[in-house]
C-alpha cells in the first residue's frame, strides 16, 4: 500500500514495477496479489488516469497481463480478477489497452501489405474473406456485438449495401443466435 502511496504522489518511478514480472513471483501469484494492493492505494490517493500516465511514461500499459502466468494471461482473466478485487477502473483500462494494441497491430499489417504493393483485389476478397476483420475486431474486443447489429441493421453506407449485409448475414445470425442462447439461460437459471 505504502508503494501505491509513493507512486501516486510521484516520491518514486513507476519503473520500479518492473520487478513485479519476474517469473516466479508471477508464477507464485504474488505479482497480481500484490498489484491488487498497491493499485488500489494508488487509485485512492488519485485516480485511474494518474495510474495510466505513469504506466505510459515508462512503456508498462501494456504488460499488465504480464502479472499472471502464461496460461491465465487473458482479458477475461485479468478482468474477473481485478473487478472482484475491486479495481474495475484498471480492469476497463487494461481490456483499452488491449483494443489499442489489437488495432495497432491490425493498422501495421495492412500498412506492410499496402508497402508490399499487395494487389488492392487481395483488401477485397469476396464474401467471408473480407469483414474477417470484423470477426477479428470483435474477437479482440475493438467492435462490441451491439455495434456490428447497428452497423448491419441500419448504419452502412447505400453503397456496397447489398454486398455488405450478404458478407455479414452469416456472422450476424451467430451473434443473434449466441444473443437468444445466453438469453434462454439466464432465464433458465432465474
Amino acid at each position: 500500500m505504502l508503494t501505491g502511496i509513493l507512486l501516486a504522489n510521484g516520491n518514486i518511478s513507476a519503473s520500479i514495477l518492473s520487478s513485479l514480472f519476474n517469473e516466479n513471483l508471477v508464477k507464485e501469484g504474488v505479482s497480481a496479489a500484490f498489484a491488487v494492493k498497491l493499485f488500489k492505494s494508488w487509485i485512492n490517493e488519485k485516480d485511474i488516469n494518474s495510474v495510466a500516465g505513469s504506466l505510459r511514461k515508462v512503456g508498462m500499459d501494456n504488460r499488465l497481463m504480464e502479472l499472471f502466468p502464461a496460461n491465465k494471461r487473458s482479458c477475461e482473466h485479468f478482468s474477473k480478477y481485478f473487478t472482484d478485487a475491486g479495481l474495475k477502473e484498471l480492469s476497463d483500462f487494461a481490456r483499452n489497452q488491449q483494443s489499442i494494441g489489437a488495432r495497432k497491430e491490425l493498422q501495421k499489417e495492412l500498412q506492410e501489405q499496402m508497402s508490399r504493393g499487395d494487389p488492392l483485389k487481395e483488401a477485397r476478397q469476396p464474401s467471408w474473406e473480407r469483414h474477417k476483420i470484423v470477426v477479428l475486431l470483435y474477437k479482440a474486443d475493438v467492435l462490441s456485438e451491439e455495434a456490428i447489429l447497428k452497423w448491419y441493421s441500419e448504419a452502412h453506407l447505400a453503397k456496397g449495401k447489398s454486398v455488405f449485409l450478404e458478407q455479414m448475414k452469416k456472422f450476424v445470425e451467430w451473434l443473434k443466435n449466441a444473443e437468444e442462447e445466453s438469453e434462454s439461460d439466464e432465464e433458465e437459471a432465474d
